[in-house]
């Protein structure tokens, strides 16, 4: 007598619940990845940010009185070929130009995104999704519809 005959190539394949059960979960740890890097981006971003405003906070009164000092002498320097008003005057222009140019570069450095790799980690994802959902059999793309 012989043993009935068992498809093994079947048999052994999981059924569409087991690998919808495994895409899930699978994508699931693929969005728990990318909540990490955004979380460790916009944490070490905070990390920056707090040191740069507390090194602003320490130095910047220092700063401040030696550029009191300094306007106040180079329009006293000024003083001898204009009248003091004037030369208080081109010494407040000169600030101002300066300042302006100033804030703008460093308004520049505001413009990286903070989530620039956890965008770029999205976008390598969908990419590969969209590949993946390209390569399918044709066969396979009818019992979608």
């Amino acid at each position: 007598m012989t043993a009935p005959r068992v498809d093994r190539g079947r048999a052994e394949r999981p059924g569409a619940a087991d690998l919808l059960v495994q895409l899930a979960h699978e994508l699931g740890h693929l969005v728990a990845q990318h909540v990490a890097l955004a979380k460790l981006e916009l944490g070490a971003s905070a990390r920056r940010a707090g040191i740069g405003v507390a090194q602003i906070a320490a130095f910047a009164p220092l700063v401040l009185v030696g550029y009191g000092f300094l306007n106040a002498a180079l329009a006293l320097v000024l003083g001898r070929w204009m009248p003091l008003a004037g030369a208080v005057a081109v010494v407040g222009l000169l600030n101002v130009v300066l300042g302006v140019v100033g804030v703008v570069t460093a308004a520049r450095a505001f413009r990286k995104p903070v989530l620039d790799d956890s965008v770029l980690e999205l976008e390598r994802t969908a990419q590969a999704l969209a590949a993946a959902r390209a390569r399918r059999p044709a066969l396979e793309r009818r019992h979608d519809a």
